[in-house]
């Protein structure tokens, strides 16, 4: 059954959107000098979402028809789904999320978020990427024991 396939890629997205926008904020924060808040900011999980759940939905879909995927072409597709989702949720993410938190768009650096999100999206590649593969990994398989009760 694809449509079940699609809604648990989409409901594995936005639970995992929270998880990883959580274990992003938590690491900012210990970088940064240490943990103030555990919640962190909301515009980060508004940021992320709409990614995770679109390309989980996708994925889902895609691999719902696929038999054995190569390790290469699950890494590729990682590469791909990571450096996109990073770059909507720093770009285009961050000014929605900031806009529905504050309620305006009067504050937000459009022109600074645009610029550096792009360039985070394609400096942290060495570190989404191996995240993103962990969890399409977990997605693929549950995907694939699903299809074989099918």
């Amino acid at each position: 059954m694809k449509s079940f396939a699609l809604i648990k890629g989409f409901i594995f997205g936005a639970v995992f959107s929270f998880v990883a926008a959580l274990l992003f904020m938590l690491i900012g924060q210990i970088l940064a000098g240490g943990v103030t808040s555990f919640r962190g900011e909301s515009w980060l999980y508004f940021s992320v979402v709409i990614p995770f759940a679109l390309t989980f939905t996708v994925l889902g879909g895609y691999f719902h028809n696929r038999k054995d995927l190569s390790n290469k072409k699950l890494w590729l597709i990682s590469l791909i789904c990571a450096f996109l989702v990073t770059l909507y949720s720093g770009t285009v993410g961050a000014i929605f999320g900031e806009t529905i938190v504050r309620g305006g768009m009067e504050t937000i650096n459009i022109d600074g978020t645009l610029v550096w999100g792009t360039i985070y999206a394609f400096i942290l590649i060495p570190f989404t990427t191996p995240f993103a593969r962990l969890l399409i990994g977990i997605f693929y398989k549950m995907i694939r024991r699903q299809s074989k009760n099918y």
